[in-house]
C-alpha cells in the first residue's frame, strides 16, 4: 500500500488540533480520561471502553492550530466541545465508538482517514512502517490533561480470537489514557485507533503490547450513523467492491491469519462488472464457480482464458450478484473452507436496487 512519506513533525502539526481528551466519570463516581479524534463534520472516533457506562464530563482540544496559509491562516485555539449525539457503538467484538459535537459554525481541524479495508490487508502490509500516535495518557503531577505524541513502529498485524478486525502491534509502550487516540500513517491519515494493551491477565498495561484497532470498522460505523464518506459522494469508502470473501482451511489457519486459500470477489460500478474466484483446490474451485453460475451465468474473456476473472452475462443487478457470491461462499464452506474476511458495499443496492 503506497504512502507518501512526510516528516513526523509535519504529521503531528496537521493532526494535533483534531485530537481531544474525554473526561468521564463512572457510575460509582470514579474519574477517567481518554482520547478521541475528529474526522470531519463534528464526528469523533474513540474507543468504546472509554465512554461506555460512564457520564461524559468534558470533551476538549488543547492545542492551537493555524488553518490555511502558515503565515496568514486563522488560528483555532483550544476549546471545549458540546456533545450533541451519541456515543454510538459498533459490534460487541469491536472497541469503537463514535459521537458528534456541535461545531457552532466554527472551524475545527479534522484528520483524513485511510481507505484500507479488512479485505485489503495481506500478511506483509505495514510491517516496520512508522506511525505517529497522539492522545492523552495520564501524566502525573500535571495540572491539566496533556496531549502526548509518540512515534511507533508496526511490528506485527494480528487477528485476535475475540474480534473480527485486525490489530496493529506497535513498539510504543501502552499507557492508560491513550485509549481512543489516533495512529497516523506516513501520509498523515488515521490508520487505526489505540484500544488496548495485550498482556497476561492482571498484568500492568505498560507490560503488554500496544494494540491499535484498524480504522476500517469505525469508518463503516460513521457511514451508517452519520452518512460519513471519504470522498464526498456516497457514505463510507465509495468503493466499487460489491462483495468479497476470503477463506482459509484449518491447516492454513493454524499457521497464519493472513494466508488465504480461496477468495470470491465481485466488482460492480454499474458499467463494468467482474467476478474473481480463486482456490488452491481445483475441485473446490469448480464447485464455487458452478454455484455462482447457477444463480447468474458467468463467461470467460476469450483473451485471457487461463485467468481467474469472469464476467457475468447481461450485467445482472447487485442483489443477484450478491446472491451468487453467497452461493459460491456456501459451496466452499461445504467442502471445508471457512470465511476469514467479509467485505460488502451497500451503496450499489441502495442506488440501483433490482434494476
Amino acid at each position: 500500500m503506497q504512502e507518501t512519506k512526510n516528516s513526523h513533525h509535519e504529521i503531528y502539526l496537521r493532526a494535533a488540533g483534531a485530537v481531544a481528551f474525554i473526561a468521564v466519570e463512572t457510575f460509582d463516581k470514579m474519574p477517567g480520561l481518554g482520547s478521541c479524534f475528529h474526522i470531519g463534520e463534528g464526528i469523533f472516533i474513540t474507543a468504546r471502553h472509554v465512554v461506555e457506562r460512564t457520564n461524559i464530563i468534558a470533551i476538549a482540544t488543547t492545542k492551537s492550530v493555524r488553518l490555511g496559509d502558515e503565515a496568514r491562516g486563522k488560528v483555532v485555539p483550544p476549546r471545549r466541545l458540546k456533545l450533541i449525539d451519541g456515543p454510538h457503538y459498533g459490534p460487541d467484538d469491536l472497541d469503537i465508538a463514535i459521537f458528534k459535537v456541535d461545531l457552532a459554525g466554527n472551524a475545527l481541524p479534522s484528520i483524513s482517514v485511510s481507505a484500507h479495508t479488512e479485505f485489503d490487508l495481506d500478511e506483509h502490509d505495514f510491517i516496520l512502517r512508522d506511525v505517529v500516535i497522539i492522545g492523552y495518557p495520564r501524566v502525573p503531577m500535571t495540572t491539566v490533561p496533556v496531549q502526548v505524541a509518540t512515534i511507533g513502529q508496526i511490528n506485527a498485524v494480528v487477528r485476535l480470537w475475540h474480534s473480527s478486525a485486525s490489530r496493529f502491534l506497535v513498539s510504543t509502550m501502552a499507557r492508560g489514557g491513550f485509549s481512543g487516540g489516533v495512529a497516523l500513517n506516513q501520509n498523515g491519515q488515521a490508520l487505526a485507533l489505540v484500544t488496548e494493551s495485550l498482556g497476561e491477565a492482571h498484568s500492568l498495561a505498560e507490560t503488554g503490547y500496544t494494540s491499535l484497532l484498524s480504522i476500517s470498522p469505525a469508518v463503516d460505523l460513521a457511514a451508517e450513523r452519520y452518512g460519513y464518506n471519504l470522498y464526498g459522494f456516497l457514505p463510507g469508502r465509495d468503493t466499487e467492491d460489491l462483495i468479497g470473501f476470503r477463506f482459509q482451511t484449518e491447516n492454513s489457519a493454524s499457521l497464519s491469519s493472513y494466508a488465504y486459500d480461496a477468495s470470491v470477489y465481485v466488482y460492480d460500478d454499474n458499467r463494468d462488472v467482474l467476478v474473481q474466484i480463486t482456490c488452491e483446490s481445483e475441485e473446490a474451485l469448480k464447485c464455487a464457480i458452478a454455484a455462482f453460475d447457477s444463480v447468474t451465468p458467468l463467461r470467460k474473456e476469450d483473451s485471457a482464458p487461463d485467468r481467474d476473472i469472469f464476467f457475468p452475462a447481461g450485467n445482472p443487478p447487485p442483489k443477484l450478484l450478491i446472491a451468487a457470491a453467497e452461493a459460491a461462499r456456501d459451496a466452499l464452506i461445504r467442502v471445508g473452507y471457512r470465511v476469514v474476511v467479509e467485505d460488502r458495499s451497500n451503496w450499489q443496492v441502495d442506488t440501483w436496487g433490482e434494476q
